[in-house]
């Protein structure tokens, strides 16, 4: 789905059409669509973050139920370092940003992960970080969902060589056979977290971030478990939390029939490997 209201949403969006041969499949709330295979691809004319229940439009509209959604996105982040990203959307906390308070939306684990792992191989040569971000932001949907995002500025958002590297991910988008994990602690950017996805077998669902679980913390992680459908696994980022709040939440995913994995406990990826 991409935004009118976004420059590098657009911008991913006419990468998208200009490496495929997408079919006009009519209008969607007045703007052209597309599709191609098995996907659609959508406009809409203001911001995504304010759009809830986008997926039952889609569904209203097309008449199939939808598998998974994809927001094409602008970054945006106060080190204005240039970054290809990807993450879940909810809001562990308030809903300063779209979405519902206090209520995540499913997470997409091996297709975001997938992704993650194409930024990296597509953005070789550019000078981008490529990371997860935690879960964070609307909108509200109840179909797995997760944005992928170019920035941290306006240069970045206008970088054409950007665009086509997540319009090549997207196109190429296979969910990576892995064990689903959650992810607890670390910063905004979860990089144990990052680096886990991109070089061990294991695919993210839901990251919250150590700021995320401060104050009452239960009903977000039951929340991220819930829906981060099929997780087995949960790796918390230790050096980011207090040993107190580890054991808490260790207990509190075991219930959850989750296994706390290391590294150490990770398979290399074969991909990696190659």
């Amino acid at each position: 789905m991409a935004s009118e209201a976004d420059e590098a949403s657009r911008n991913q969006r006419d990468a998208l059409l200009a490496l495929a041969p997408w079919q006009s499949d009519g209008t969607f709330g007045g703007l052209a669509s597309w599709r191609w295979r098995d996907t659609r691809l959508v406009t809409i004319p203001e911001h995504h973050l304010y759009r809830d229940h986008f997926d039952h439009d889609l569904e209203d509209a097309f008449g199939q139920s939808v598998e998974l959604v994809v927001y094409l996105s602008k970054h945006v982040s106060e080190s204005r370092r240039p970054s290809l990203a990807v993450h879940p959307i909810g809001n562990p906390r308030g809903a300063e940003f779209g979405g519902q308070p206090e209520t995540l939306v499913p997470s997409a684990p091996r297709w975001m992960t997938a992704a993650l792992r194409g930024l990296r191989r597509e953005a070789r040569g550019l000078s981008y970080d490529v990371t997860f971000e935690a879960t964070h932001h609307g909108p509200f949907l109840t179909a797995p969902t997760f944005y992928i995002e170019q920035g941290s500025t306006e240069t970045e958002w206008t970088d054409l060589a950007a665009s086509r590297a997540i319009a090549r991910v997207l196109l190429a988008l296979e969910p990576v056979d892995a064990p689903i994990a959650i992810g607890l602690g670390g910063g905004h950017y979860v990089p144990r977290h990052t680096d886990l996805a991109l070089i061990r077998r294991i695919a993210f669902g839901h990251l919250l971030a150590a700021y995320a679980l401060e104050g009452p913390s239960s009903k977000v992680i039951d929340q991220a478990v819930e829906r981060t459908d099929g997780a087995t696994l949960a790796y918390i980022h230790r050096k980011s939390l207090s040993k107190p709040e580890v054991r808490t939440y260790e207990e509190q995913l075991e219930a959850h029939g989750l296994r706390i994995v290391r590294e150490a406990d990770l398979p290399a990826d074969r991909e990696d490997e190659s």
